[in-house]
């Protein structure tokens, strides 16, 4: 019986070094997300889809303004809507980021519980 437990927790096991805070970083937060998961939370993945909805169209932008197919004089109206696009949706983003997100780890819905049902927040789970 110890036997298995010892080769799971081996099979499980996760390393770091541990001289980088970040990856450190990164195990805790991805460990902690596996547990919460495992618990019957729900992840709630629609801030993420924004986010990678705008950066889509942050890049989108990028592209226009460097493939745009006059040169210079003839576009010159275009490249300056691309250059007041382009950090227009960046802090949008970095809004939502900031103000959104605040650090979270992982999102979820609240566990579905049969007995419970008013207004559930959802659970932002944070590394501090």
């Amino acid at each position: 019986m110890e036997e298995k437990k010892t080769e799971m927790a081996n099979k499980n096991a996760k390393k770091a070094n541990l001289l980088d805070h970040h990856s450190i970083k990164h195990i805790l937060d991805e460990s902690v997300s596996e547990i919460v998961i495992s618990r019957g939370y729900v992840e709630d993945v629609r801030t993420s889809n924004i986010r990678l909805f705008l950066g889509a169209i942050i890049i989108a932008i990028a592209l226009l303004a460097q493939f745009y197919n006059k040169k210079f004089p003839q576009n010159r109206e275009f490249l300056i809507g691309c250059i007041v696009l382009y950090p227009f949706f960046n802090g949008l983003l970095q809004l939502i980021i900031h103000f959104k997100e605040k650090n979270a780890i992982l999102v979820t819905y609240p566990p579905k519980c049969p007995w419970f049902h008013h207004n559930q927040q959802k659970h932002l789970w944070t590394s501090g």
